[in-house]
């Protein structure tokens, strides 16, 4: 696209030679100090401090910037500052490589007689699709992924390759699930009977997933034990997640990669939920409260609180607990010396 057709798509103001041709877009954090740029390709430039810091960026052929610092390029899409990042998704977007097709031969991928496929979805190679199955307009399963019996998916759904979506297991609109994640796995549930024999507990619900989410590469979300497991819309997952079975996760909720949710959860709309923390069973997450990194949750959340630590505790607890941690050896020893003195 040239500069001017590309201000057009994003509705943006424009300085410079409206023939500049765009193949497409570079990232500016991976410049090396006078490192030469490459031609024809856009860079964004979100503020004067990564102007300085690269300084070359003046020679680029076209930027995306904020109004405030755009007299300094020859070619630049102008946004406002608080839409940029809005104006950077839409460029992105422009940029990506959509993938296109039809409905797979059956030679090809394994479609059950009585799925139900919309015209319109792509369904390609080594994919299974089996008996019941449903699959909305537009949505595109990825080769080797496996939908089970009687699984639904909406429209505009993506489910990427090595993906298993089990049995009666419902995904909404627009919702994204990469390569190896597995959604509605049996959940964890044992009986150990005084006579010494142990017993697996039937998994008989499904899963429900919402619209727009995201689910991560190899991440899990467990069926219910009775009912459903749910995910709420426009919640995003990160890859290596796991859910436990019978969890509520509300809607606008983040969980970074490596999180652990154990069973029957309930997240409230807004949490975020960081990297490697771990949630006990049956714990209600207040809506809008953050768990911080390698917390461990034992116990209900405030709303809009923010917590950290094992146990977990409201962040500026911890770190004074944290803080008074390094003052323990010496606080000992004093101890130790006053019980001498005393004994004496």
């Amino acid at each position: 696209m040239t500069l001017s057709e590309l201000a057009q798509k994003l509705n943006l103001e424009y300085i410079g030679n409206e023939k500049t041709e765009i193949l497409g877009i570079k990232d500016i954090e991976r410049l090396m100090p006078n490192s030469n740029l490459q031609n024809n390709y856009i860079y964004v430039v979100e503020s004067e401090n990564l102007l300085k810091k690269h300084p070359q960026i003046k020679n680029a052929s076209a930027v995306l910037c904020p109004r405030k610092i755009a007299e300094n390029f020859s070619n630049a899409l102008i946004s406002e500052s608080e839409n940029l990042r809005l104006k950077f998704i839409e460029l992105l977007s422009l940029f990506e490589k959509k993938v296109s097709g039809t409905i797979s031969p059956k030679n090809a991928a394994s479609i059950d007689n009585t799925a139900q496929i919309d015209d319109t979805a792509v369904i390609m190679p080594g994919a299974v699709i089996m008996q019941s199955v449903k699959i909305g307009k537009n949505s595109i399963i990825y080769p080797n992924a496996v939908i089970e019996p009687y699984a639904q998916i909406g429209d505009n759904s993506e489910i990427h390759s090595c993906v298993v979506i089990s049995r009666y297991c419902v995904i909404g609109n627009n919702t994204k699930i990469f390569a190896g994640a597995v959604i509605g796995a049996d959940g964890f549930g044992y009986y150990d009977h005084t006579d010494g024999s142990r017993h697996k507990i039937p998994q008989i619900g499904n899963v429900i997933i919402g619209d727009f989410v995201e689910i991560g590469a190899n991440s899990t979300i467990d069926r219910a034990t009775i009912e459903s497991t749910t995910v709420g819309n426009h919640t995003k997952i990160d890859n290596l997640v796991q859910i436990g079975h019978n969890c509520q996760i509300g809607n606008y909720v983040y969980i970074a990669g490596s999180a652990g949710l154990s069973g029957s959860i309930k997240v409230e709309d807004g949490v975020i939920i960081a990297g490697k923390a771990g949630i006990a069973d049956h714990v209600t997450l207040g809506k809008k409260s953050v768990i911080l990194a390698l917390t461990g949750v034992p116990s209900d959340t405030k709303e809009g609180t923010v917590y950290f630590g094992i146990p977990a505790r409201p962040v500026r607890e911890a770190h004074k607990i944290n803080s008074a941690l390094a003052s323990l050896p010496e606080l000992i020893k004093r101890v130790k010396t006053l019980e001498e003195i005393n004994n004496k």
